[in-house]
């Protein structure tokens, strides 16, 4: 009976933390690039102990149209890689870019976008008037016929086990940066790719997860209760 009383509390920590990933994911419609974190679910290894098992849906989200020609969108396999704080490379599908004071290609975090070359630098915008950038479907930045650089579009063997970084980013861990192959993505200019969320799959996790909350809540009163009696009778 105890251990039963174990088993509905773990599921109720269980549903509790589905609850705020689903909350999460809500809260993110709006954000370019995100990309749905799937609820947790319990899985036995090979040697029958519990884990949590958390992985990422990297499905592609549908791209809204803005005519800002720094508005990148990837299509297909890909991410954009940006620089942290630190200097780190960082992962990520907001292509909602912009140019710095410096004349640096960066996102709306200010972090540095990274090209084949390195860090992207747009300084020759600074000094044209009017100046026309075009970035082709492969990538390949351009200012009239001059070549900047060209967009490091990476992949990662598995996605969905990515870590999150901050906002829309995701961070590579031990993996090591592998550029995308050719033709397995597209890049759309004047474009942003929405998140994959869809509110009304969401709505429906979150009825479901209360309810299965409520059912362990009750298991748990009544075995509660049912201890309680044992323990009554065991007195007698």
């Amino acid at each position: 009976m105890v251990k039963g009383i174990y088993t509905a509390g773990r599921s109720l920590d269980h549903r509790t933390k589905n609850i705020d990933v689903i909350a999460n994911n809500l809260a993110n419609l709006g954000t370019t690039g995100y990309k749905r974190e799937v609820p947790f679910t319990e899985v036995l290894n090979s040697f029958g102990e519990k884990f949590i098992h958390k992985v990422t849906s990297h499905k592609q989200g549908d791209l809204l149209q803005t005519s800002n020609p720094l508005d990148l969108a990837i299509t297909g396999d890909g991410f954009f890689v940006v620089l942290n704080e630190n200097g780190e490379k960082e992962l990520t599908r907001s292509g909602r870019f912009k140019i710095n004071d410096d004349g640096f290609l960066v996102n709306a975090n200010n972090q540095k976008v990274v090209g084949q070359n390195g860090e992207i630098s747009i300084q020759e915008t600074l000094l044209v008037k009017d100046p026309v950038i075009n970035v082709t479907k492969g990538g390949e930045i351009r200012i009239g016929e001059h070549i900047i650089d060209s967009l490091f579009i990476i992949k990662s063997d598995n996605p969905g086990y990515l870590t999150r970084g901050g906002g829309s980013n995701f961070l590579m861990d031990n993996e090591e940066l592998q550029a995308a192959a050719e033709g397995s993505y597209l890049i759309s200019q004047g474009f942003l790719e929405e998140s994959n969320t869809n509110p009304i799959t969401e709505m429906e996790s979150m009825i479901n997860i209360n309810k299965e909350y409520e059912t362990a809540q009750k298991i748990i009163a009544a075995l509660d209760t049912s201890l309680g009696q044992a323990n009554d009778i065991g007195k007698v």
